[in-house]
């Protein structure tokens, strides 16, 4: 008996060192030591990796080193984002290996229109949106001051070479940046 009780300290003891070696060595997938503990056999020692890693990854949590993010947030800040380049934020959000579906980027936004107004001297539409983003046009095409005046609605859409296109309440669109 005091054999058994013994090696199951050191089994718990090696096992806790291994989940602790694990954690030391900054995952680049923070809940790497949880899935580590999934390969061992033993029942105690699982046991004890399992409590381990998860003190560990509540305590990063609590530091503020570490986040949980759903994919609503995840698409939420895609599209508040829409528009801008931001070369690291396709990055942060890819799929993790071993994903059935990965996510598709959002391609197009349609959000009411705040104002919008031709401006004066260049004769371009701007466009503010009710989410805070104020889009450009960057083309020549002329546009129907009184339908962008009662605008109630606009669809952005991904283009060619990077562009966007903009379409005021599902009339033809034109190219358009986004300024803020």
């Amino acid at each position: 008996m005091v054999l058994k009780s013994a090696f199951s300290a050191a089994a718990c003891l090696s096992a806790t060192l291994l989940c602790v070696a694990a954690a030391q060595t900054a995952p680049s997938n923070p809940i790497d030591p949880i899935y580590a503990c999934q390969t061992i056999p033993a029942d105690a020692e699982r046991l004890a990796c399992f409590d381990q890693a998860v003190a560990t990854l509540k305590a990063r949590e609590t530091a503020g080193e570490v986040q949980t993010v759903d994919v609503a947030a995840i698409e939420s800040i895609e599209k508040e984002a829409f528009g801008f380049s931001l070369p690291s934020l396709p990055s942060l959000f890819r799929s993790q290996a071993g994903d059935t579906a990965p996510r598709e980027s959002v391609s197009e936004i349609t959000v009411p229109v705040k104002s919008a107004r031709i401006q004066g001297v260049t004769g371009k539409v701007v466009v503010v949106l009710e989410n805070g983003q104020t889009w450009e046009q960057t083309d020549t095409v002329k546009a129907n001051a009184f339908a962008v005046k009662k605008a109630k609605e606009a669809r952005i859409r991904k283009a060619a070479l990077g562009s966007y296109m903009l379409s005021l309440d599902g009339a033809s669109g034109f190219r358009a940046k986004r300024i803020s």
